[in-house]
């Protein structure tokens, strides 16, 4: 269990009350229960301790992860019901359309920001992945694109009303939110798709398989530099401690993507940067920073 409080009760607080206030309003019962809502969230943020079925901090490991994507996934369809029921219930009339676009693409964007950090995190260090991921988000703008439109279409020809000015909020804001995670993808998909290697000669301490590691290389032209490489892959691990080499892909690129020519592993580097406190910090031995 850690002693820092629980910032995330109030995210989940917040969520329900704008919710609760774009859905219903300012009621009796909103003046009542944002008051009391807000003193329970305070509770649960900063007091300890407190019964592991509250908070959802039962053991580290699984058992704390699948409380936590339970919890998450009922505030989920909780929200996502009274979403759903204020907008066939009480459909929303000029500005307030506007105003139920942009909640909605919040709802969305939270969700997904959510679902990221649930889910378990494996660094990709696999070309072949990586040129899987890029075909599916490159599918994924388009079909959303396509679907967002003929959704409009659909809503223009047979509801009209106020539909089809809201949908096109939510719309633009998943093509876009894919579109950034295929530029992502591009980042280090498009060096290593050039064809093109550059050996530069480098040096490490403590190099191991699978995990960080800070060092320097000479790039070309004479560019010294510091570089960290995170979760570094078995076989370039194993040419920067024997044959003190990279091999950057595509450079000159914007970052430092490092792999093998005939291998199918990568990693991306970072210029500059030494992480301190691992097992694999190093100190530079003329003294520089």
């Amino acid at each position: 269990m850690t002693d820092r409080p629980r910032w995330y009760f109030f995210a989940w607080f917040a969520v329900v009350a704008v919710a609760h206030l774009a859905i219903e309003g300012w009621t009796d019962t909103t003046a009542i229960g944002l008051p009391v809502g807000f003193v329970v969230t305070l509770v649960l943020v900063f007091v300890r301790p407190l019964p592991w079925w509250a908070t959802g901090e039962a053991r580290t490991g699984s058992p704390r992860r699948r409380l936590k994507v339970a919890a998450f996934a009922v505030l989920w369809l909780l929200v996502a019901a009274a979403i759903a029921d204020g907008l066939v219930e009480h459909p929303p009339h000029g500005a307030d359309i506007v105003y139920a676009g942009v909640f909605v693409a919040l709802f969305l964007g939270g969700s997904a920001y959510g679902l990221t950090k649930l889910l378990p995190k494996r660094p990709v260090t696999r070309r072949t992945v990586l040129r899987r991921r890029l075909a599916f988000a490159t599918a994924s703008v388009w079909a959303v694109a396509v679907f967002a439109l003929a959704a409009e279409v659909a809503a223009i020809v047979v509801t009209g009303g106020w539909l089809p000015w809201f949908l096109p909020v939510p719309g633009v804001v998943a093509v876009v939110a894919l579109a950034l995670w295929r530029s992502d993808l591009l980042f280090a998909a498009r060096p290593l798709a050039s064809g093109s290697w550059t050996p530069v000669t480098a040096a490490a301490f403590d190099v191991r398989p699978g995990e960080p590691v800070d060092g320097w290389a000479v790039l070309p032209e004479d560019v010294r530099i510091k570089f960290h490489l995170p979760a570094v892959p078995a076989d370039i691990a194993a040419e920067l401690r024997d044959r003190r080499r990279l091999w950057l892909a595509g450079w000159p690129s914007p970052g430092l993507i490092v792999g093998l020519p005939d291998g199918d592993s990568y990693a991306i580097g970072l210029i500059g940067v030494h992480r301190r406190g691992g097992k694999n910090t190093v100190t530079d031995p003329a003294g520089h920073r």
